[in-house]
Order: structure tokens, then sequence, then C-alpha cells
């Protein structure tokens, strides 16, 4: 998710399959939060799809405070609460979801 692509009538939040789901973003080390694996990721995969579907500020963008690309997962995290997702503190913009 970034506020860029609004600039050209483009929603915020863009879907799409990578190979390597973490890479760095510019020049920032991704840091793995959450790692859920097996039957149970194969369980949460159309819940988490859904909540996608259903994100309230795929057409906006705000670095601060939000709603910006911290806000995303948090907000799918309260959504799908079986994620057991805990966004650190220094994600700025997460709290915006609560």
């Amino acid at each position: 998710m970034v506020g860029w692509r609004l600039n050209s009538g483009l929603p915020a939040l863009r879907v799409y399959q990578i190979s390597t789901p973490d890479r760095y973003w510019y020049g920032a080390k991704p840091e793995k939060i959450l790692s859920i694996q097996g039957d149970k990721a194969d369980k949460l995969i159309l819940k988490i799809s859904d909540a996608v579907s259903r994100y309230p500020w795929a057409n906006e963008y705000t670095v601060f405070p939000g709603p910006n690309s911290n806000t995303f997962p948090a907000w799918i995290g309260l959504q799908v609460p079986e994620l057991g997702l805990d966004m650190p503190f220094r994600a700025l913009g997460s709290g915006y979801a609560d």
C-alpha cells in the first residue's frame, strides 16, 4: 500500500502475487512479525482474502496518522483475530485501525 498511486487515480491498495513476499523497502530490511504455516494457514487464507476485499481505506493514504501501509495489516489483524497479529509499537499508523 503506497500513497503515490493515488496521484494517478489508482487505489492506494494493490493486491498481487509476488515470488518474494518480504523484500527491502526503500533500503529498510523487512522484519518478520508473524509466521503461520500448514493447515492453520490454509484455513486463514479465505478469511484474509475476504478482509482484504473489505478494507475501508483502499483509496486513502496519509503518512501520519494514517491510513498508511501499517494500517493495512493492523486492520486485517482486527478482522481475522485468529492470526494473532500484534503490530510493533513503532509501526506508526497501525493504531489508526482501532
